[in-house]
């Protein structure tokens, strides 16, 4: 995972830190294994005979990994408060976000998400949104669970029907990122895919007034047709 958003580079650190931990504890059983055959492999012609462990060496072990599992509960806990901590706006970032965040309807449905904008403006499958600006998506659902995961941006989030679930994020730097499904949803959901398209506040402003501009005028065409009678 490439981190671009604050959290997401504590939840890449906690990744690591798992990774880390379950590598060590392998390689420590298996030097454990390997040191005990060797120290007690029998040789050609001797009797067995039972083997007694060194007095207060279970203990000992005991204490290790109570040890070992207490310091991964700790950088456990301090690393996802961190990562739940919602980001501000920074400084150059869309002005009119800087005292809350710019707030974004996300709608999943079988098998497409909407984004609706706060000027009245929506898009499908893409979500544009500024640069080093605080984002919180309003998840919904008007079917079934959907996870909306972009995991370079937020941590996953669940899409529930009647309910409303928010995520925020913030973009560090202009680009595009992009995130797919995974909650099973359907037959199609494999294919319910998104994108994010982080651009700078003066490009954000100017999307959504053209996608509203051209909403209206594409409904205006629409209730013109009908009432000239030449809509199908």
């Amino acid at each position: 995972m490439a981190p671009h958003s604050p959290g997401t580079d504590q939840i890449d650190t906690l990744y690591w830190i798992g990774i880390i931990a379950a590598a060590l504890v392998v390689l420590a059983v298996n030097a454990a294994l390997l040191l005990t055959v060797r120290r007690h492999r029998a040789t050609r012609g001797a009797d067995s005979r039972r083997e007694a462990g060194a007095p207060g060496g279970g203990l000992r072990v005991a204490a290790v990994l109570s040890l070992f599992a207490l310091v991964i509960f700790v950088l456990s806990v301090v690393f996802t408060d961190k990562a739940r901590e919602t980001p501000a706006t920074g400084s150059a970032g869309l002005a009119s976000a800087k005292s809350q965040p710019l707030t974004i309807e996300a709608t999943g449905q079988q098998w497409l998400w909407r984004y609706d904008y706060p000027n009245g403006a929506f898009s499908y499958y893409k979500l544009v949104v500024p640069a080093d600006t605080a984002v919180q998506l309003q998840l919904e659902s008007t079917d079934v669970v959907h996870t909306w995961d972009v995991t370079s941006l937020a941590p996953k989030a669940d899409a529930v029907p009647g309910k409303v679930n928010d995520v925020v994020f913030r973009a560090d730097e202009e680009g595009t990122y992009q995130g797919q499904a995974s909650t099973l949803s359907g037959q199609a959901y494999a294919a319910m895919r998104t994108e994010v398209d982080v651009v700078s506040p003066a490009e954000y402003e100017e999307f959504v007034k053209n996608q509203k501009s051209a909403i209206q005028a594409a409904q205006e065409r629409v209730v013109g047709l009908i009432a000239q009678g030449e809509a199908p």
